[in-house]
């Protein structure tokens, strides 16, 4: 087309709205001579300044220029908008602080880059699949009504930098592909502002930048495909976000962001990428300020290091498969990590739970590390409830953990080793470890604050207890409470009662209760039956490992319950007759047998009964008239023996006939007379002999400690 038209169609575009209507040139024609120039002018020629057009209709043209130079307009006005349905531009275009009413792209195809830098957009955008096959550029542009970038394609580097959208937007399952480019991402957000309600549902980003991004209102990145770095560091989300099933190919950075509404992240996936130098996905530094849930999501190397959750936050049966760093984190609400698994090392140090923790069914799995543990709770503080039931640790360390209220660790299995030094706070400092499992470890009593552990029915293994002060090791076992606990089902690391024989020894070898303040309900009622159960099991443990002197301990407390437990059952009216009366009797042999000789743990005191038994049946003797008496003469009184010459002589004669016939001597200088002289010299002998044989019983015991 001859240059006079490019011109003549030059003129027509620069004159004023006003001069346009005087002199009769319509809307289409300034369309035709806008496509004239696009089509057919130079550089210069193509670029407008200040201009006001109607509009600009693209719809259904193949516009491709002379050259590749594009077409440029700076702070022009488009009053009816720009219109290109199912066009196919083969063009640079740039819009830079433009004025634009509605722009309508449905359907159309820029085969080179287009920017709308610092322009305002005061209608509708629509560019529902639309292919940006270049760069595509919305930086610092406002959107004052809806936006609807449905399934919209974007195939190199994509930028709404400080863009605001002052009505809602969506971003339905575009596609934000970009090329490979290590200097800068492919999509960016960054400093963007979302006032209304924004959408990314099912999108696909490569490497993408939302830092410093606000959302005004909820947000939804529903099934959004983050194939490269994601980075939203510093994002405020003023209100609801939903980030479900999302999925993180590379690193996430999340950053010091701050949620203000609830936040979902349920079933997201962060994959992370091959960098081992860098967390796969980062909330450090994040505020969480409404309910938060990370249900059945995936992590590799995550960090939530000085996290904060204001309210209630939910892992559930969330996978972290990299470690897991949550030092410094807070949780004022709930945190509920119900079966969450930690592949490889979990912390929780310096961390703070000021609302229930919930870890039941969690696994810590862990992996091999000689130098420490696979978990740390190390400092942290639990001003409420923490519930680890059915838990599974590898290795865990709580030092210097505080606590206020109950910790649970019913029917958790510690594999390898538990290093718990725990510090009370409040007036009910107790720990339960019913029904655990603890191969190893060690449990350390603090200088202040000390907690009462409950190891009732658990599997002990080579645990050791003990106080972070010296001198406190006497009143240890006053805070263990042993009942019906194993100690040997770990073969060749079992409890070892012998590096605690001082301890135990100070607080008379009893293991089965301790000091509690608070009326609490036990897993097991601490009856004499299982009193009876927990020290036989002790003793059987001790015996095993060849430590005799806390088997003959335990020995000696197992049967002191074991009386308890015949005398209950033979004071039972509800029992059977046989029942009470073999029980009676076994409480009575069960008596006289810790009477004797403590079952056969003092074998002194057979020596005192040697020594004081016959003195007391010279008493019947020598002052139990007729049916005592024997060939030789009683004393006439018990003042006459004690004060008289022949009394003293007499009585002496019948002390010795007594010893003489305890020891069944019989030297025949005297012999009983009255019938009941012979029953007791009758007893004597029998009880000499059963004495004789528990002397045999306390020298082999004794010689087995």
């Amino acid at each position: 087309m001859p240059d006079s038209d490019v011109t003549r169609a030059r003129a027509v575009l620069t004159r004023s709205p006003q001069e346009r209507e005087n002199e009769g040139i319509g809307t289409e024609a300034v369309n035709d001579a806008l496509k004239t120039v696009l089509r057919d002018g130079t550089a210069d020629e193509k670029t407008f300044e200040g201009c006001t057009f109607p509009g600009l209709n693209l719809d259904y043209e193949v516009v491709h220029g002379a050259d590749n130079h594009p077409a440029v307009f700076e702070n022009c006005t488009f009053e009816e908008g720009i219109s290109a349905e199912k066009a196919d531009i083969d063009m640079p275009l740039r819009f830079h602080d433009c004025t634009i009413d509605d722009l309508f792209l449905y359907h159309a195809r820029f085969e080179y880059d287009v920017e709308f830098d610092g322009s305002t957009f005061t209608g509708t955008v629509q560019a529902d699949e639309t292919r940006f096959e270049q760069d595509a550029e919305f930086d610092d542009a406002v959107f004052e009504d809806t936006v609807d970038l449905i399934e919209t394609g974007f195939y190199d580097d994509t930028s709404f930098a400080d863009a605001r959208f002052e009505a809602p937007a969506s971003f339905r399952g575009s596609q934000f592909e970009g090329e490979s480019n290590e200097l800068d991402d492919n999509v960016s957000f960054a400093g963007a502002v979302f006032e209304s309600e924004t959408t990314f549902e099912q999108a696909h980003f490569e490497a993408n930048r939302f830092d410093g991004a606000t959302f005004q209102a909820p947000v939804v990145f529903t099934e959004v495909l983050f194939d490269h770095d994601t980075e939203f560091e510093g994002v405020v989300f003023e209100a609801d976000a939903t980030f479900d099933e999302i999925e993180c190919n590379e690193d996430a950075d999340f950053s010091d962001t701050h949620w203000q509404g609830t936040v979902q992240f349920r079933g997201a996936v962060f994959n992370g990428g091959a960098r081992t130098m860098e967390d796969d996905a980062s909330f450090e530094g994040a505020t969480f300020e409404g309910a938060t849930t990370f249900t059945e999501a995936q992590f590799r190397y995550s960090n939530f290091t000085r996290t904060t959750f204001d309210a209630d936050t939910t892992f559930q049966e969330t996978r972290f498969r990299g470690d897991a760093d949550f030092t410094e984190a807070r949780f004022s609400g709930l945190a509920d990590f119900d079966e969450t698994r930690f592949h490889q090392e979990a912390l929780f140090t310096d961390s703070v739970f000021d609302g229930q923790a919930h870890f039941r069914g969690a696994e810590f799995e862990g992996h091999a590390n000689q130098l420490e543990q696979n978990v740390s709770f190390d400092r942290a503080r639990f001003a409420d409830a923490a519930e680890f039931t059915g838990a599974k640790f590898r290795s865990v360390s709580f030092g210097d953990t505080e606590f206020t209220a109950t910790m649970d660790f019913s029917g958790t299995d510690f594999t390898d080793d538990a290093r718990f030094l725990l510090r009370a706070v409040g007036d009910d400092p107790y720990v339960n470890f019913t029904g655990a499992s603890i191969q190893g470890g060690s449990i350390t009593q603090p200088t202040e604050g000390w907690v009462r552990y409950d190891f009732t029915r658990v599997s002990l293994g080579d645990i050791d207890l003990s106080a972070e002060r010296e001198r406190d090791h006497r009143e240890l076992f006053d805070y263990f409470r042993f009942c019906e606990t194993i100690f040997d089902e770990f073969d060749g690391n079992e409890f070892d009662f012998e590096a605690h024989t001082d301890y135990l020894d100070r607080n008379e070898w009893k293991i089965h209760t301790f000091q509690d303040p608070v009326e609490r309900g036990y897993a097991v009622e601490m009856t004499p039956e299982a009193i009876e159960a927990t020290y036989l099991r002790a003793k059987n443990s001790a015996s095993a490992a060849g430590d005799m002197k806390a088997a003959g301990e335990f020995r000696v407390k197992r049967q002191q319950y074991a009386r308890k437990k015949h005398i209950n059952i033979a004071l039972d009216g509800s029992a059977g007759t046989t029942a009470r009366a073999k029980n009676g009797i076994r409480a009575v042999e069960n008596a006289f047998l810790g009477i004797s000789c403590g079952y056969g743990m003092r074998i002194f005191r057979i020596f005192g009964v040697f020594a004081i038994t016959p003195a007391l049946f010279s008493l019947f003797y020598a002052f139990g008239g007729q049916v005592f008496s024997t060939s030789a003469t009683q004393p006439v009184s018990v003042t006459a023996a004690l004060t008289t010459p022949e009394g003293q002589a007499a009585f002496y004669k019948l002390l010795s006939f007594s010893y003489i016939s305890f020891l069944t001597i019989g030297y025949g200088n005297i012999g009983p007379v009255g019938w009941g002289a012979r029953i007791l010299v009758a007893v004597e002998v029998y009880l000499s002999v059963i004495l004789s044989g528990l002397v045999l019983y306390a020298l082999i015991k004794r010689s087995e400690m």
